[in-house]
């Protein structure tokens, strides 16, 4: 059901993107305001999906296949209306989510026996210590039973969430390292939904971060600060966030569904663009 939601305001956000010169002013800013709370909800079953996947490598290649399936369709759709294309569809923002989700599980996990077991290492045999010495721990993690240093398992849980980052500015992905945080964040903030005022945390988190994003704007870019404004209205996500937070796996062929909607819904915005009004301007 909250896929339902964040599909319908995915679609008014693009339509009100591409058939901007055809709509009143203020139709195109409400569906352009609708559409800031789809991306905060997509992001949000990301990070549950990370969470509920009994095979991560599966997913990461699944959302990557389907990355590369959506920028050849949806920039094809967009050249067809004169519209180059300069970045990379949110479906690669959600595939290096993942690996930034992996990065920070392994390095917030690193020192907990949770996402791994934490074995004592012993001294070596016949020797003594002349002071106390701190013990130390390997860290074994569960897929392919590798078995790291728990130091080691925090330096690379902390450099593949900073690639992911890098990454998704390098590619210039749909809402860049903004995008990748705000998939982390949630993550965090709903680490135990059992605890007491887990529901404020998704609004301490996100507003921080939503704040960061229009001062970098302000400060990096000469570009108008008006869409880093208008996504403060991504907050309003998260009473859908919190009413919808037991909401169901959705069934195989469903989640497919939204994959493909994706890039053929604005396949087909475009196709009817071109049918009725021509090139963009």
């Amino acid at each position: 059901m909250l896929k339902l939601f964040a599909a319908l305001f995915m679609l008014l956000d693009h339509i009100g993107f591409y058939y901007s010169d055809a709509l009143p002013g203020v139709l195109v800013m409400f569906l352009r305001l609708s559409g800031r709370l789809a991306f905060p909800l997509f992001a949000w079953s990301v990070a549950r999906g990370f969470r509920r996947t009994h095979n991560l490598m599966a997913y990461f290649l699944r959302m990557t296949a389907f990355a590369l399936i959506s920028q050849v369709i949806i920039q094809q759709s967009n050249q067809w209306i004169g519209l180059h294309m300069e970045w990379t569809n949110v479906l690669v923002t959600f595939s290096l989510a993942i690996v930034a989700l992996a990065g920070y599980r392994l390095a917030r996990d690193s020192s907990r026996d949770l996402i791994a077991s934490l074995r004592p290492i012993p001294a070596a045999p016949n020797t003594v210590p002349i002071r106390p010495i701190p013990p130390r721990f390997d860290l074994k993690i569960s897929p392919g039973g590798i078995t790291l240093d728990a130091r080691t398992g925090l330096v690379l849980g902390s450099l593949a969430l900073l690639a992911a980052l890098l990454a998704a500015e390098g590619l210039h992905a749909d809402y860049g390292a903004y995008g990748v945080l705000t998939v982390v964040v949630l993550d965090a903030a709903t680490h135990r939904v059992d605890e007491v005022h887990w529901e404020q945390r998704m609004f301490q988190y996100l507003l921080p971060l939503n704040i960061l994003f229009l001062l970098i704007r302000i400060l990096t870019t000469r570009a108008s600060v008006y869409w880093a404004v208008m996504q403060l209205a991504s907050l309003a996500a998260v009473p859908l966030m919190i009413a919808f937070q037991r909401d169901r796996k959705p069934p195989r062929w469903l989640k497919y569904v939204f994959y493909f909607f994706y890039p053929l819904h604005i396949l087909a915005l475009c196709v009817l663009r071109m049918a009725l009004l021509g090139p963009l301007p």
